[in-house]
């Protein structure tokens, strides 16, 4: 989507629908994490540590699709 004088300051994940679709599909992904933390389900983690790891993958490739949107849901990096 070509950006116009309304849409100049907006993100991508709020100006383009698959950018939106990627990062909604990860952060699902996150949700599920802590969710499942301890539950002997088949997406424990098991460990904090792991779910930790597996976070910080997922916020890079957050932060590759749109780092503004990733710099307004994580203020103070990934390990905050």
């Amino acid at each position: 989507m070509t950006r116009s004088k309304e849409n100049m300051y907006k993100s991508r994940y709020h100006t383009n629908k698959s950018v939106r679709t990627k990062i909604d599909k990860l952060l699902h992904e996150n949700a599920q994490i802590w969710t499942n933390l301890g539950m002997n389900t088949p997406l424990d983690m098991k460990t904090r540590e792991a779910g930790e790891r597996k976070w910080k993958r997922i916020a890079k490739q957050i932060k590759e699709l749109d780092e503004q949107f990733f710099n307004r849901v994580c203020p103070y990096g990934i390990d905050s």
